[in-house]
């Protein structure tokens, strides 16, 4: 909470009241009580981070791996802070805190929480805060600080798209667990970030085409990347944007698998160039690299081609695992055998955490719940609310016993239940089908 003593300021307040009357003290009431305020910006780049509470005064503030809060603005003032989480048993794990953070007004104070959850490296970096209506037109303020594992130091370069590397100087080097000063750059379309290994032209990102918008000031936090070839890759966090973004990698292969959890045994998949054949019913494929952008597909039985898109391709992302799910498609205005949709995975090692995927391969709306030991459904909140076709990842669940239950949206009826003891930094898969089935697949 903030450590300013109320009481003692009310009395010394009541004091100088006191003490002014009949005499001019000075005080103007249009300007002495107007309140003076700061800004201030937190960015997880904790790799093994679970979902957090920052307590910064009187404030919580939930925060994810790789995103970032927006910029909130709160009376200038010395604030307590501590990042905190609940673990498995429920007791309350404390990440890293402090006192008196100065927030000063007119002044941003920038939290980057670096190394990892067993030895944080918390860093407040302080800037004076600049609105867009009083910074010039036609140029960005840009700045980067790097939390990653496996590259040391990395040069940064910002160029027009496609300008040649090699002819390039790097606009700046930055060395894991440490940030850059602020750069004036030109804004305007058509630009390119690519981060090489330190005095190398070994590339680790490259954004593609990118905006640098006018007016702003932009933060790009280098965090581990956990795509298919993440140890020689970097992801790039954007603090432009109510939550921030991760930027696509387009230096990044990605990799997708099949599964088929349709009636229709065995099935090929050509997605692209890439074949998948002989995949039996309630089976995944192995993971594939495969080209990225617009897919189209087909899905053929022994004798028949059961679903083709030309019309609809699928959009598979650089520096992603994806997988392909096909499905019995029993909708009413079905033109096809079988219906399919795709869903990004994440095999990140979070601590204390389990991840959870969730297909919903089943024509109605659904509910998930996750339930620990001895608690019951009308005690909890569904972790997942109202899922039609379509799949979810990334929730983080305990690492401990659970049974996952699925309810349909009306909460009216149980539809399937089935009991795991989730290990920490496993990712888990749920595939919900038309016959009410619920597999669990381990990651």
């Amino acid at each position: 909470m903030p450590t300013r003593n109320t009481q003692s300021g009310f009395l010394l307040l009541a004091t100088l009241l006191l003490s002014a009357c009949g005499s001019d003290s000075g005080f103007n009431e249009d300007t002495d009580f107007i309140a003076k305020d700061g800004f201030i910006q937190f960015v997880n780049m904790i790799p093994d981070s679970p979902e957090v509470i920052m307590l910064h005064g009187l404030d919580r503030t939930s925060v994810t791996f790789p995103f970032v809060r927006s910029v909130g603005q709160i009376p200038a003032d010395k604030y307590d802070w501590r990042i905190a989480y609940l673990d498995s048993n429920d007791d309350e794990m404390t990440v890293a805190e402090g006192e008196d953070q100065q927030v000063v007004e007119d002044g941003l104070s920038t939290f980057l929480w670096m190394g990892n959850l067993g030895q944080p490296n918390i860093q407040i970096v302080d800037a004076p805060f600049i609105s867009a209506t009083d910074r010039p037109a036609g140029v960005a303020d840009v700045w980067f600080a790097s939390n990653l594992t496996n590259h040391p130091m990395v040069d940064i370069y910002l160029t027009d798209l496609s300008a040649t590397l090699a002819d390039a100087v790097p606009l700046t080097t930055v060395t894991s667990g440490s940030f850059t000063t602020r750069f004036s750059v030109d804004s305007g379309p058509e630009q390119q970030i690519r981060i090489t290994v330190a005095g190398s032209d070994t590339l680790l990102f490259d954004s593609g085409s990118l905006e640098i918008l006018e007016k702003t000031e932009d933060l790009y936090a280098l965090v581990d990347d956990f795509g298919p070839d993440g140890a020689n890759h970097a992801d790039v966090i954007r603090t432009i944007g109510a939550d921030g973004s991760t930027i696509q990698d387009e230096s990044q292969p990605a990799s997708v698998r099949i599964g088929n959890y349709s009636k229709q045994t065995p099935v090929t998949v050509v997605l692209g160039t890439n074949v998948y054949p002989n995949i039996n019913k309630q089976t995944r494929s192995i993971s594939q690299e495969v080209g990225t952008g617009s897919l189209e597909f087909t899905i053929t039985d022994s004798a028949n081609t059961i679903l083709e898109e030309s019309e609809s391709p699928l959009a598979i992302k650089s520096g992603t695992f994806q997988s392909f799910y096909t499905f019995e498609n029993n909708t009413t205005d079905a033109t096809s055998i079988t219906r399919s949709l795709i869903v990004a995975d994440s095999f990140r090692l979070v601590g204390d955490r389990a991840l959870v995927t969730f297909i919903n391969g089943s024509n109605e709306p659904a509910d998930l719940y996750i339930l620990r030991p001895g608690q019951d459904l009308d005690e909890v909140a569904p972790i997942l609310d109202n899922i039609g076709f379509a799949g979810q990842s990334d929730n983080e669940s305990i690492a401990n016993n659970v049974e996952y239950v699925v309810r349909n949206s009306n909460n009216t009826e149980t539809l399937a239940r089935i009991s795991n003891a989730q290990q920490e930094g496993v990712s888990y898969t749920l595939v919900f089908d038309t016959e009410n089935i619920l597999h669990l697949l381990t990651d």
